[in-house]
């Protein structure tokens, strides 16, 4: 069914609310080996997915050699599956994946919430690429605090094997606060193609919720992630009886 080599995670959405059309069904799949997204089924290329169309400021990558941008070509994809479905809606999501199954009763647009996060990770950009060893272990609606948590300890499991390879880590996160400003300004600038996308407003407001996930790490980052000290504090919690 996938190809081989790949890992794949299956989203599939029941709409509480309808007795007709109420399936929705989205398979992202990923090269084993790279962690790279395929385009999804339906993906085309539109004026909003080109790269030269509203580029971001800090993109690297070269219009004459790449036509499209890596993300806006998948999110495309992802439009058209959901482009008949409003963000409030109401579903019964199940997401499974090769180790485990996922379930949630919540509306449509936190179910997109984390298939934006694998696409935006995943598709190429080489401003994402922090993100994406964290696509391997998906974690399907994390809380801000789950996404604080896995978002600082892959990082410094990343720091770790540099240190190994003889240089030097960042575990003061100086270096990572920098490369989460290049992902926020790739996410505004996603944000911004999008507004030329004439589907459902489901993904559009799903785009806008991941990004507040993304400011809410920068702000744990700069104090330090004082609101996860809890969980390493010293000292006995057993009480006296």
């Amino acid at each position: 069914m996938y190809p081989k080599n790949s890992l794949w995670i299956e989203y599939a959405f029941k709409l509480v609310d309808r007795t007709e059309n109420s399936d929705f069904k989205f398979a992202v799949i990923l090269d084993k080996d790279s962690l790279i997204a395929y385009a999804p089924e339906g993906s085309r290329e539109s004026e909003w997915t080109q790269l030269a169309f509203s580029k971001c400021d800090i993109c690297p990558l070269d219009e004459k050699k790449v036509r499209n941008c890596p993300i806006a070509y998948n999110l495309s994809g992802l439009f058209i599956a959901f482009k008949d479905v409003f963000s409030i809606e109401k579903a019964d999501i199940t997401v499974n994946t090769i180790d485990r199954s996922y379930f949630k009763h919540d509306t449509i647009q936190q179910g997109l919430r984390s298939i934006f996060g694998i696409y935006m990770a995943a598709s190429g950009c080489p401003h994402m690429t922090v993100l994406k060893p964290m696509v391997r272990f998906h974690l399907p609606f994390a809380s801000i605090e789950e996404t604080v948590y896995r978002h600082a300890s892959n990082y410094l499991l990343g720091q770790y094997y540099d240190f190994m390879d003889n240089n030097k880590g960042d575990f003061l996160f100086e270096e990572l606060k920098k490369k989460n400003e290049a992902v926020d300004s790739v996410n505004h600038g996603i944000c911004r193609r999008i507004e030329n996308v004439n589907e459902g407003d489901a993904t559009k407001n799903a785009l806008t919720i991941l990004n507040v996930a993304g400011l809410m790490v920068n702000l744990e980052l700069e104090s330090k992630l004082d609101s996860l000290k809890y969980l390493y504090r010293v000292g006995s919690t057993s009480k006296s009886r």
